[in-house]
């Protein structure tokens, strides 16, 4: 084997870094001082046979370089691990350039086309080798960015690591979106099929706008087989973009050609790099690193307001098993400070533990030495009068009327007015939806990364959310914006999905609400 075996040895430092779309582990490669990328394949129950065919198939790709490739360093093994190191990409992924709009606000049209003229020339070259190597996995997160937003192919070799069951998982939905009518229909795989996906993302790209609404992987699956395409119009987008009239024709026609029903009615990897190139030699080398310079300085300033903390771990417990469904990024959550509550214990929980469970997870009560022999009253004054009464259907707390507690309360009121600390007291108002933004700022106050991962695991269990929605949400870079985008969603599904938010904050005694009747 012409790659290296790479063990724990060979990496110095190991991080753990949030993307747009998942945390990715990150590691300092001790021969060569630079960084790599760790990619961990979930082989634990595959058999020796499976294993050394898939590092075959690995050590074959790795034999094809190309400077649209990304670069394979080696195989990372250990007793409990196995997974593929390759080069570090500074700017993420397509789908980080596309869907962060806080640190990319304008996406340059020149950007754009060269980004997808390297995609086109990387599978041109992939699909010239003998026997050709069809990238079965074709979608904006594989496609990575490096310090001049230049993109290579990622995760090109996993042809066979992973196989898609659209009828059973429903988490596949963002699978099923670059999917030609072809494969949904269970034919094998063909270049066609990748230059299909391809157009996909030339679309996705160019509008920055998710390509299909429905959430349902099946109900979209029969859409795209019965033709249905993005909406709306690739030409009503080209019309809003700088590109010259002269060429939105020919970029329209080249996407309509590449999603064609009739797969031999696609061009070839070879033919979509051509008009692509042409198209980018509209823009001079001068517009085009001008446009480079701007992205990176807006990059920068934005990044400077954003105080994300890359998660340092022992390389020694890193496992396959936080590859798995949700998890890769919910176990590395980090706990958010909250205001400590006077007569409270703060938990101390570890960044790489899971989430509390819900049976753990509530808030320590406030307690005095008076409280159990006070008395529940209405004519304490306002301070009492306006606090919840006890109800088992929306888990609300007894009444605070101990001298200690009614002077922390009041006290926790003031501030809130000041803009200091939270209420979690919500008012209700006309109708779910108008709850949910009515109480926007007190939400974004109280909720934490482990409420928040909570709550949308349980929302896209029950089909509320789609992937494609959570992805959107945790595309946020802080967690008051991922707050924020799931508040917008709901608001948006309307008074369903608005009505799960705020029965689920209250369940878990993350929030509390007012009777009905005082809205």
């Amino acid at each position: 084997m012409s790659l290296p075996v790479i063990s724990q040895r060979d990496l110095k430092t190991y991080q753990i870094v949030k993307t747009s779309t998942e945390y990715v582990y990150k590691s300092t490669y001790a021969p060569t001082g630079s960084s790599v990328f760790i990619k961990l394949l979930a082989l634990a129950e595959r058999s020796d046979r499976d294993r050394q065919a898939i590092l075959s198939d690995v050590e074959y790709v790795s034999r094809r370089r190309s400077e649209w490739l990304i670069e394979i360093v080696g195989i990372f093994r250990t007793p409990n691990t196995f997974g593929i190191v390759t080069e570090w990409m500074q700017n993420e992924s397509l789908h980080s350039l596309v869907y962060q709009h806080d640190l990319y606000p304008q996406l340059p049209l020149c950007i754009s086309i060269r980004i997808l003229k390297d995609v086109a020339a990387g599978l041109s070259f992939l699909h010239s080798q003998h026997p050709p190597i069809l990238f079965h996995r074709l979608k904006p997160c594989n496609i990575l960015l490096d310090a001049q937003y230049r993109a290579k192919l990622s995760d090109f070799w996993l042809s066979d690591i992973q196989k898609i069951n659209f009828s059973m998982d429903h988490q596949e939905n963002a699978s099923v979106i670059y999917s030609s009518p072809q494969r949904l229909q269970k034919y094998g795989i063909t270049m066609a099929d990748v230059i299909y996906s391809l157009g996909i993302i030339m679309y996705e790209t160019l509008s920055r706008k998710q390509p299909f609404q429905e959430n349902n992987p099946l109900k979209l699956a029969t859409k795209i087989t019965r033709g249905i395409r993005p909406q709306p119009n690739i030409d009503d987008i080209l019309k809003e973009t700088s590109l010259q009239h002269s060429q939105r024709p020919i970029l329209s026609q080249l996407i309509h050609r590449c999603w064609h029903q009739d797969p031999n009615m696609r061009p070839t990897a070879a033919e979509c790099l051509f008009h692509l190139s042409n198209i980018l030699d509209c823009f001079s080398k001068e517009e085009i690193q001008c446009e480079i310079d701007t992205l990176k300085n807006g990059k920068e300033r934005a990044l400077q307001q954003i105080k994300e903390k890359s998660m340092q771990f022992d390389i020694r417990f890193l496992d396959e098993s936080w590859q798995t469904g949700s998890h890769r990024s919910r176990t590395q959550s980090v706990p958010e400070e909250r205001p400590e509550v006077p007569g409270t214990k703060k938990e101390k929980r570890s960044a790489s533990l899971p989430v509390s469970s819900s049976k753990t997870n509530f808030p320590m009560p406030i307690t005095c030495p008076q409280q159990r022999n006070c008395e529940v009253s209405q004519t304490h004054g306002n301070a009492t009068a306006s606090l919840p009464v006890s109800s088992s259907k929306t888990n609300i707390p007894m009444p605070i009327t101990c001298p200690q507690q009614r002077n922390y309360e009041v006290s926790r009121m003031h501030r809130n007015a000041t803009g200091c600390v939270s209420d979690p007291h919500l008012v209700w108002s006309a109708s779910y939806v108008e709850t949910l933004k009515r109480n926007l700022e007190t939400i974004l106050n109280r909720v934490t990364e482990g409420h928040l991962n909570h709550l949308m695991d349980t929302m896209r269990a029950k089909f509320v959310l789609s992937r494609d929605d959570s992805e959107n949400i945790n595309a946020e870079r802080t967690l008051k914006a991922r707050i924020r985008k799931c508040i917008e969603t709901c608001s948006e599904k309307g008074e369903e999905a608005s009505r799960m938010f705020l029965d689920r904050l209250c369940s878990r005694n993350v929030i509390y609400m007012h009777p009905r009747n005082l809205a």
